[in-house]
Protein backbone atom coordinates (compact mmCIF):
# COMPACT_ATOMS: atom_id res chain seq x y z
CA UNK A 1 0.00 0.00 0.00
CA UNK A 2 1.27 3.62 -0.67
CA UNK A 3 1.14 6.12 1.62
CA UNK A 4 1.36 9.35 1.00
CA UNK A 5 3.36 11.26 4.66
CA UNK A 6 2.63 14.99 4.98
CA UNK A 7 4.80 17.76 6.69
CA UNK A 8 3.80 21.01 7.98
CA UNK A 9 5.94 22.57 5.28
CA UNK A 10 3.96 23.37 2.13
CA UNK A 11 5.24 25.85 -0.50
CA UNK A 12 2.58 28.97 -0.70
CA UNK A 13 0.10 29.09 -3.16
CA UNK A 14 0.40 25.13 -4.00
CA UNK A 15 -2.61 23.93 -3.22
CA UNK A 16 -3.47 22.64 -6.23
CA UNK A 17 -1.00 20.14 -6.14
CA UNK A 18 -0.94 18.75 -3.21
CA UNK A 19 -4.63 18.31 -3.59
CA UNK A 20 -4.16 16.06 -6.11
CA UNK A 21 -1.63 14.06 -4.80
CA UNK A 22 -3.62 13.73 -1.68
CA UNK A 23 -6.50 12.97 -3.69
CA UNK A 24 -4.64 9.99 -5.14
CA UNK A 25 -2.84 8.68 -2.33
CA UNK A 26 -4.32 4.91 -0.85
CA UNK A 27 -3.52 6.33 2.77
CA UNK A 28 -2.76 10.18 4.10
CA UNK A 29 -0.87 9.93 7.33
CA UNK A 30 -0.61 13.86 8.37
CA UNK A 31 2.36 14.85 11.18
CA UNK A 32 1.20 17.22 13.18
CA UNK A 33 -0.61 20.92 11.89
CA UNK A 34 -0.68 19.19 8.35
CA UNK A 35 -4.11 17.31 9.68
CA UNK A 36 -6.32 20.18 9.63
CA UNK A 37 -4.09 21.51 6.51
CA UNK A 38 -5.44 18.64 4.68
CA UNK A 39 -8.48 19.10 5.62
CA UNK A 40 -8.71 22.36 3.65
CA UNK A 41 -6.88 20.96 0.49
CA UNK A 42 -10.18 18.33 0.42
CA UNK A 43 -8.80 15.48 1.73
CA UNK A 44 -9.43 13.83 5.51
CA UNK A 45 -6.25 12.36 6.51
CA UNK A 46 -6.50 8.31 7.54
CA UNK A 47 -4.10 9.27 10.56
CA UNK A 48 -2.86 12.24 12.44
CA UNK A 49 0.53 11.75 14.28
CA UNK A 50 2.72 14.15 16.15
CA UNK A 51 2.70 16.42 19.79
CA UNK A 52 0.37 18.63 17.69
CA UNK A 53 2.44 22.10 18.80
CA UNK A 54 2.08 23.63 16.00
CA UNK A 55 -1.38 22.68 15.39
CA UNK A 56 -4.15 24.99 16.61
CA UNK A 57 -5.24 24.60 19.88
CA UNK A 58 -7.72 21.70 20.53
CA UNK A 59 -6.75 20.21 16.81
CA UNK A 60 -6.96 16.73 18.11
CA UNK A 61 -10.07 16.64 19.63
CA UNK A 62 -11.09 18.20 17.01
CA UNK A 63 -9.76 15.53 14.72
CA UNK A 64 -10.52 13.19 16.62
CA UNK A 65 -14.89 14.24 16.44
CA UNK A 66 -14.13 14.12 12.41
CA UNK A 67 -13.63 10.44 12.67
CA UNK A 68 -9.61 10.82 12.08
CA UNK A 69 -7.47 8.33 14.35
CA UNK A 70 -5.08 10.42 15.88
CA UNK A 71 -1.94 9.38 17.95
CA UNK A 72 -0.48 11.96 20.27
CA UNK A 73 2.93 12.50 21.72
CA UNK A 74 4.66 13.78 24.31
CA UNK A 75 6.31 16.94 23.43
CA UNK A 76 9.55 15.85 24.82
CA UNK A 77 10.63 13.31 22.32
CA UNK A 78 13.00 11.52 20.37
CA UNK A 79 11.75 11.62 16.89
CA UNK A 80 10.92 13.99 14.67
CA UNK A 81 6.58 14.18 13.93
CA UNK A 82 7.69 13.39 10.28
CA UNK A 83 9.77 10.29 11.75
CA UNK A 84 6.86 9.36 13.94
CA UNK A 85 4.55 9.39 10.96
CA UNK A 86 6.58 7.09 8.13
CA UNK A 87 6.80 4.73 11.57
CA UNK A 88 3.11 4.60 11.60
CA UNK A 89 2.59 4.11 7.96
CA UNK A 90 5.12 1.32 8.17
CA UNK A 91 3.63 -0.17 10.46
CA UNK A 92 0.29 -0.25 8.52
CA UNK A 93 1.91 -2.32 6.12
CA UNK A 94 2.96 0.39 3.85
CA UNK A 95 5.54 -0.56 1.59
CA UNK A 96 5.77 2.73 -0.86
CA UNK A 97 6.16 6.11 0.88
CA UNK A 98 6.20 9.56 -0.17
CA UNK A 99 6.87 12.71 1.86
CA UNK A 100 5.18 15.83 0.89
CA UNK A 101 5.13 19.03 2.19
CA UNK A 102 7.98 19.31 4.51
CA UNK A 103 11.03 20.85 2.75
CA UNK A 104 9.69 24.46 2.70
CA UNK A 105 10.50 27.05 6.15
CA UNK A 106 13.25 25.95 8.49
CA UNK A 107 16.58 25.07 7.25
CA UNK A 108 17.27 22.26 10.31
CA UNK A 109 13.90 20.90 9.30
CA UNK A 110 14.84 20.29 5.86
CA UNK A 111 17.47 18.73 6.60
CA UNK A 112 15.94 16.63 8.96
CA UNK A 113 12.92 15.87 6.15
CA UNK A 114 16.50 14.54 4.15
CA UNK A 115 17.29 12.37 6.52
CA UNK A 116 13.36 10.88 7.15
CA UNK A 117 13.08 9.98 3.17
CA UNK A 118 16.96 8.39 3.71
CA UNK A 119 15.00 6.03 6.65
CA UNK A 120 11.97 5.74 5.02
CA UNK A 121 14.01 4.17 1.84
CA UNK A 122 15.27 0.96 4.14
CA UNK A 123 13.24 -1.74 2.89
CA UNK A 124 10.35 0.30 1.16
CA UNK A 125 10.36 2.27 -1.72
CA UNK A 126 10.25 6.15 -0.97
CA UNK A 127 10.38 9.10 -2.65
CA UNK A 128 10.00 13.38 -1.71
CA UNK A 129 7.29 15.27 -3.99
CA UNK A 130 6.98 19.14 -3.70
CA UNK A 131 5.30 21.47 -6.26
CA UNK A 132 9.05 22.68 -7.72
CA UNK A 133 11.14 19.52 -7.49
CA UNK A 134 11.10 15.33 -6.77
CA UNK A 135 14.16 14.06 -4.86
CA UNK A 136 15.09 10.01 -4.05
CA UNK A 137 17.73 8.17 -2.06
CA UNK A 138 20.06 5.72 -3.39
CA UNK A 139 22.43 3.77 -1.82
CA UNK A 140 22.35 2.10 2.06
CA UNK A 141 19.80 0.28 2.90
CA UNK A 142 17.71 1.26 -0.51
CA UNK A 143 18.66 0.24 -4.15
CA UNK A 144 22.11 1.24 -5.16
CA UNK A 145 20.70 2.58 -8.72
CA UNK A 146 18.12 4.25 -10.00
CA UNK A 147 16.85 5.02 -13.00
CA UNK A 148 14.51 8.21 -13.77
CA UNK A 149 11.94 9.01 -16.36
CA UNK A 150 13.15 13.14 -16.93
CA UNK A 151 12.72 15.96 -19.33
CA UNK A 152 15.49 16.97 -21.52
CA UNK A 153 16.58 20.06 -19.76
CA UNK A 154 15.50 19.64 -16.84
CA UNK A 155 17.93 20.32 -14.01
CA UNK A 156 18.85 17.68 -11.48
CA UNK A 157 21.59 17.25 -8.88
CA UNK A 158 23.07 14.41 -6.86
CA UNK A 159 24.88 14.89 -3.19
CA UNK A 160 26.15 12.51 -0.81
CA UNK A 161 25.39 12.01 2.58
CA UNK A 162 28.40 11.51 3.93
CA UNK A 163 31.28 10.20 1.49
CA UNK A 164 30.39 8.22 -0.92
CA UNK A 165 32.11 5.73 -3.42
CA UNK A 166 31.51 4.39 -6.78
CA UNK A 167 29.33 6.92 -8.07
CA UNK A 168 28.52 7.10 -11.47
CA UNK A 169 25.59 9.10 -13.43
CA UNK A 170 24.64 9.20 -16.96
CA UNK A 171 21.68 10.31 -19.08
CA UNK A 172 22.88 13.70 -18.05
CA UNK A 173 25.18 16.53 -19.77
CA UNK A 174 27.85 15.89 -17.32
CA UNK A 175 28.82 12.41 -16.64
CA UNK A 176 30.27 10.46 -13.43
CA UNK A 177 31.96 6.97 -13.74
CA UNK A 178 33.22 5.46 -10.68
CA UNK A 179 33.48 8.93 -8.86
CA UNK A 180 34.57 9.54 -5.01
CA UNK A 181 31.89 12.43 -3.82
CA UNK A 182 32.70 13.92 -0.44
CA UNK A 183 29.86 14.90 2.16
CA UNK A 184 27.25 17.38 -0.24
CA UNK A 185 30.03 17.91 -2.38
CA UNK A 186 28.97 19.77 -5.61
CA UNK A 187 30.50 17.90 -7.84
CA UNK A 188 27.25 16.20 -8.86
CA UNK A 189 24.80 19.87 -8.57
CA UNK A 190 23.12 21.57 -11.34
CA UNK A 191 23.43 18.66 -14.05
CA UNK A 192 21.08 19.12 -17.36
CA UNK A 193 19.26 16.29 -18.64
CA UNK A 194 20.53 14.94 -21.84
CA UNK A 195 18.13 12.54 -22.33
CA UNK A 196 14.66 10.98 -21.37
CA UNK A 197 16.50 8.25 -19.11
CA UNK A 198 18.92 9.66 -16.12
CA UNK A 199 20.66 6.97 -14.13
CA UNK A 200 22.56 7.19 -10.73
CA UNK A 201 24.41 4.57 -9.20
CA UNK A 202 26.82 4.44 -5.76
CA UNK A 203 28.94 1.27 -4.76
CA UNK A 204 29.27 2.47 -1.22
CA UNK A 205 28.05 5.57 0.50
CA UNK A 206 24.25 7.38 0.22
CA UNK A 207 23.10 9.78 -2.55
CA UNK A 208 20.28 11.98 -2.99
CA UNK A 209 18.92 12.82 -6.06
CA UNK A 210 16.78 15.98 -6.84
CA UNK A 211 15.11 16.56 -10.30
CA UNK A 212 13.86 20.52 -10.13
CA UNK A 213 10.10 20.95 -12.25
CA UNK A 214 9.28 23.42 -13.97
CA UNK A 215 5.79 25.20 -14.21
CA UNK A 216 4.33 22.69 -16.87
CA UNK A 217 6.46 20.25 -17.13
CA UNK A 218 5.92 16.53 -16.87
CA UNK A 219 7.20 15.32 -13.47
CA UNK A 220 9.80 13.05 -13.29
CA UNK A 221 9.28 9.49 -11.95
CA UNK A 222 11.05 6.48 -10.97
CA UNK A 223 11.35 3.71 -13.73
CA UNK A 224 13.52 1.08 -11.71
CA UNK A 225 15.85 0.12 -9.59
CA UNK A 226 18.20 -2.83 -8.66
Amino acid sequence: MRAVIVGASSEPGEEAFYGDLLARAEFVVAADAAAEWCLAVGRAPDLAVGDFDSAEPGAPERLRASGIEVVEYRADKDDSDLDLAVTAARARGCDSITLTACMGGRLDHTLASLGTLVRAGGGATADLQEPSFAAWTVGGSSSHTIELATHPGSLFSVFALGAATGVAVSGGMFLLNAASLPTLSSLGLSNVAASPRVSVSVADGVLVVLVQVAVGERRPARICAQ
